[in-house]
């Protein structure tokens, strides 16, 4: 049964969705001034230091905080940086459009992770997938070389936010704390961005030549599309599982094409524009519950 608190989950759910489309092409204005890591090193930043001032200088926020909830956030906020920093390195080679529409690609992804982990494929699943292929090679044909590349790290960044939404299930539903399951997460991402920031050929972690645009892009990034949009995901959870939420996120590159073809004016070519609606609907496809088979997590203390 669905009652109002599973609106609202979706609801919210979809919100975010349609901010992370909008930061496709604020992302690609940005990274005209400042490297990926950087990128991701600050939003990161931002959005680590706005849980912790909002939330974190309690003493009663820290309470109960154990060892699984810490491992919990370590391990989903290194998926998160895998599939952010992968997914900034490729926008440089792709459009906002197609980035968006191979970072839903995750939204397959979901549930083949959890029927490798529980169950086998249904022969529904499985055509999906193949379906999902076919678009995968409308949306790659025309892009050259370098498109190729792009490609690659947006398939690698969709693996990395399917497992991070498979995780944080899992964390989510045995002992997480909302907001501060969060910032672990967060902070993670945050400490491993800097990291590679710091390193040879990173960028450094302060770019004194960013336009105005870039740091608007960080601010927006850090606390909408990261502090909030990560709340949102766990706390969803509470009412909705990983495969109802990847249905949600399948609407991330409709948002993400429009976008760009308002903002940035990115006319793609008919293959292109057939291949991302035949992925979004294989996407739609392979993540639908057959009827009887829906279960939602039960709720957990925060």
């Amino acid at each position: 049964m669905i009652d109002s608190r599973h609106r609202r989950a979706r609801l919210g759910l979809v919100s975010v969705t349609a901010l992370w489309g909008v930061t496709f092409s604020l992302n690609q204005v940005a990274l005209h001034s400042m490297g990926a890591a950087t990128l991701t090193f600050l939003r990161f930043l931002v959005a680590s230091l706005f849980l912790l001032l909002g939330f974190g200088l309690r003493r009663s926020f820290w309470q109960g905080v154990n060892r699984a909830e810490l491992l919990g956030g370590l391990l989903t906020g290194s998926l998160l940086f895998g599939g952010y920093l992968t997914q900034t390195e490729g926008q440089r080679f792709l459009s906002a459009s197609l980035a968006g529409f191979l970072t839903g690609l995750s939204v397959v992804l979901v549930p083949l992770i959890l029927l490798v982990l529980h169950r086998g494929l249904t022969r529904r699943q499985f055509g999906a997938t193949l379906i999902a292929a076919v678009g995968l090679y409308l949306l790659a044909r025309p892009q050259g070389h370098e498109g190729l590349l792009g490609i690659a790290l947006l398939l690698a960044c969709a693996l990395f936010f399917a497992l991070q939404l498979v995780a944080v299930e899992y964390y989510r539903i045995t002992t997480a704390a909302v907001i501060r399951f969060t910032l672990f997460q967060m902070a993670t991402v945050t400490a491993l961005a800097a990291l590679v920031a710091m390193a040879p050929g990173g960028g450094g972690l302060l770019p004194l030549h960013a336009s105005q645009e870039a740091w608007a892009t960080v601010a927006i990034n850090g606390v909408g599309a990261s502090a909030l949009g990560f709340m949102a995901q766990t706390w969803s959870l509470r009412w909705l599982n990983s495969i109802e939420i990847s249905v949600i996120y399948s609407l991330e590159p409709v948002f993400a094409a429009l976008v760009a073809l308002i903002a940035l004016h990115q006319r793609e070519g008919l293959a292109v524009w057939i291949g991302g609606i035949i992925v979004v609907v294989a996407m739609v496809l392979v993540s639908i519950t057959p009827p009887g088979g829906a279960t939602y997590p039960q709720e957990s203390s925060t």
